[in-house]
């Protein structure tokens, strides 16, 4: 009977924080379907965001890659949070805006998971790199299940011809963020 008893409280304790997962994905869900438009102007979609700075700035871009080979994090990439919500686990689930400074646009939105101030995971959602020779598009939009699907393209120009030259559709992703903070990635066609 105590075996049962103890079996049945982790089941509960799993499906709480399932369910906590989700409905904190789910409070999120009108910042999840990210579309070129809201890259080509994030101020109109997310009026309020706030700016990241110091450590917490500094932390984030070393995660995710924007040290330059000196180690050193260029002072003029911007970190914003557009929105976050929190589990009652205390895992906090956060989508930032990285404004990069690479080509004539440079927007990223990542979606990263906390315990507290450590970074557990992130991924890279919607993106929009644009140069002469070609744009990069990543989109995303929230499934009803609560993952998140990504589709990815890319435009390529001639730059000395100024113009369109063909696209290219790469593979998509879906993203699941677990229950323990991680972020399980699968692309398209993969099992």
């Amino acid at each position: 009977m105590g075996v049962r008893l103890t079996i049945l409280f982790f089941l509960i304790l799993s499906v709480q924080a399932s369910a906590s997962v989700d409905s904190c994905l789910f409070s999120l869900r009108p910042h999840l379907t990210i579309k070129e438009k809201d890259l080509l102007d994030v101020a109109e979609r997310w009026p309020e965001r706030t700016r990241l700075v110091d450590i917490e700035r500094e932390t984030f871009l070393r995660n995710a890659g924007y040290a330059d080979s000196t180690g050193e994090v260029p002072s003029k990439i911007k970190v914003e949070e557009i929105a976050r919500c929190s589990t009652n686990d205390s895992l906090q689930i956060r989508l930032l805006r990285v404004l990069g400074i690479e080509g004539t646009k440079d927007e990223n939105i990542y979606i990263v998971t906390y315990s507290g101030s450590t970074i557990l995971a992130r991924s890279l959602l919607a993106e929009l790199q644009a140069s002469c020779e070609g744009t990069f598009l990543r989109a995303c939009t929230m499934e009803a299940d609560g993952s998140i699907r990504i589709g990815q393209l890319r435009h390529v120009f001639d730059c000395d011809k100024d113009e369109f030259i063909k696209t290219e559709t790469l593979s998509g992703l879906t993203l699941r963020v677990r229950d323990d903070g991680s972020i399980h990635e699968t692309i398209e066609g993969e099992e």
